[in-house]
């Protein structure tokens, strides 16, 4: 097999002991606190990852499109959420169909969403289950009103081919590092009090009350009522995540790795990666500064892209890259990144053992 320097750049590379300690070590937490962990497959999209992380404990996956909820389907995983406000008689009638041989729940914000998929369910003779999402923060999708949410799960209750599992939320805005996320992580308690106690006093119980994230997941204890998490990051781990110091750079799996092809422009090197590679998202946490970290370098700034450029500042750091140079960069956001490339290698210790296909790229209908 060859090893990773030998691989054509620029390339997607995982270290497989650092993902199996990242996929164990939550799958060790979640069981310890009495939580069902089901993963978020947006970031690696890779249904041999996520029966990685169905083997280490966790109770199912997550989705956000139907497509990706097919791919996983057609890969044998059989108790899928879909947490986004799917739309669409083609899109409903594909998960309509997955449901009558796989266990599907979908979450919901309004009526006419829940109403369009009991139609599609009773089409298909099949049953979905239901979570009512709630905003507790990220100001995204779900409602605000327990009265509101009280409302949709009483309605719920009356239509055919759905039923009724419980509430989700998702508290993204919650970036921070883990010491410093107590008194947000306590409005979010509070918050989920508030709801499932207007809940209870209509006589309607939550069998699940869904949330998490990457950032807030070894915190997770802290909200009082939570059943089960759904963070993806977490697999990989990201600029982001360690700039906002909730994983270290020994936890981060993926790196994407570059040849040095231009020196030309004095104070400045250029990689045959650009937004094509990484895609343009920005840093949402530290800095917010720059495109990814340069592992050999950090005090390399990844600058700016072109579409197959991407363009370090020197004008910080001491080291010269050289045409030819290989090296290392963990991009802002693994999972757009992931979404760019159709294949990944893996490797342990520097030799390559396999390439994985992202299965569920693209799939965003």
């Amino acid at each position: 097999m060859p090893r990773i320097e030998e691989l054509e750049t620029p390339a997607i590379v995982v270290d497989a002991d650092i993902l199996e300690t990242n996929i164990r070590d939550l799958s060790t937490y979640a069981a310890a606190h009495h939580l069902n962990l089901r993963p978020h497959i947006k970031t690696h999209k890779i249904p041999e990852i996520a029966h990685m992380q169905v083997a280490a404990g966790s109770s199912g996956i997550t989705v956000a499109k139907s497509g990706e909820a097919q791919v996983m389907a057609d890969a044998g995983l059989a108790d899928i959420l879909v947490h986004y406000p799917v739309l669409g008689a083609a899109k409903l009638e594909r998960l309509a169909e997955i449901a009558r041989t796989r266990r599907v729940t979908m979450a919901v914000d309004s009526l006419v969403t829940a109403e369009d998929i009991s139609a599609a369910a009773s089409a298909k003779g099949s049953t979905i289950g239901l979570l009512v999402e709630f905003d507790v923060g990220m100001r995204r999708c779900g409602l605000e009103s327990p009265e509101d949410g009280k409302a949709l799960a009483i309605a719920i209750q009356k239509l055919p081919g759905v039923c009724f599992r419980g509430i989700s939320f998702y508290p993204g805005h919650i970036k921070c590092a883990a010491e410093n996320q107590g008194p947000a992580l306590e409005e979010v308690s509070a918050r989920i009090a508030e709801i499932t106690a207007s809940l209870s006093g209509a006589g309607i119980a939550c069998e699940i009350v869904s949330g998490g994230s990457t950032p807030t997941a070894y915190q997770s204890h802290r909200v009082a009522g939570l059943t089960e998490i759904r963070p993806g990051t977490y697999v990989f781990n990201d600029r982001n995540t360690l700039d906002a110091g909730v994983c270290s750079l020994s936890q981060c799996a993926l790196r994407v790795h570059v040849t040095v092809v231009s020196t030309a422009v004095s104070g400045r090197a250029m990689v045959d990666g650009g937004s094509k590679t990484f895609s343009g998202d920005r840093l949402s946490s530290g800095a917010k500064e720059g495109f990814g970290y340069v592992v050999e370098d950090p005090s390399i700034r990844f600058l700016a892209m072109s579409e197959e450029h991407g363009h370090l500042d020197l004008s910080e750091s001491d080291y010269r890259p050289k045409i030819g140079d290989r090296l290392t960069i963990i991009p802002n956001h693994v999972c757009t990144c992931v979404n760019m490339h159709s294949r990944i290698h893996y490797h342990r210790g520097g030799t390559v053992e396999g390439v994985w296909e992202v299965a569920a790229r693209g799939r965003v209908q």
